[in-house]
């Protein structure tokens, strides 16, 4: 049976950017470890004093390895470029939509096609589920990407903490294709910005 100090381990190493937090002492333990007993062992209030003992303990441990991530990550973001696309709409479809495609995937349950807005109104005729009014942020990478785990955790964690929304995520060799409403964009760019260091 596991216990609780290896199932904090385990949750923690699954939430990279939590644990980095750990790590680096920058976080509150009672406050974190109140919040873990909700989410790892809900009605178990006995496992509040386990699981902070289990935080401190690894926030003394050697942390090395969770900084060789950091400075990876941190390296490939550095590398990378951000691009915008505006004006452009999401399909919903069984099969080609008969326009050209900006950015495709597919999936069992269907076919995601992003296009330009410009022939929306083709594909409403056609019946097609159309979401418009949305941006494509493409973020170019190094081939290292490919490499160096935690580079789409960072950046989706990163989104999210600003309350955004990412719509539609495709990742293509060294490219990450995210789909955002036109309100978020100028707040995801500034995002990536920061984390490639393009805003200094």
């Amino acid at each position: 049976m596991a216990t609780t100090a290896n199932l904090i381990r385990l949750y923690l190493k699954r939430r990279p950017q939590l644990l980095s937090v750990v790590n680096n002492g920058l976080c509150n333990y009672s406050a974190l470890a109140r919040r873990l007993q909700k989410e790892i062992f809900p009605g178990k209030q006995h496992e509040f004093t386990a699981i902070k003992a289990a935080l401190l303990r690894l926030s003394k441990e050697d942390s090395s390895e969770e900084r060789d991530w950091e400075k990876g990550v941190e390296k490939i973001l550095k590398q990378s470029s951000v691009e915008i696309r505006s004006h452009v709409a999401v399909i919903s479809s069984k099969g080609s939509v008969g326009v050209p495609v900006i950015a495709m995937s597919n999936s069992k349950s269907g076919v995601m096609s992003v296009v330009d807005s410009s022939f929306v109104p083709q594909l409403k005729k056609k019946g097609l589920k159309v979401i418009d009014n949305l941006t494509l942020v493409i973020l170019c990478s190094p081939l290292q990407l490919q490499d160096t785990p935690g580079c789409v955790s960072a950046i989706l964690d990163a989104i999210a903490a600003e309350g955004i929304n990412v719509l539609e995520f495709i990742s293509c060799h060294t490219d990450t294709l995210m789909v955002v409403k036109n309100p978020d964009a100028v707040r995801v760019y500034e995002i990536l910005g920061k984390l490639t260091g393009k805003d200094e």
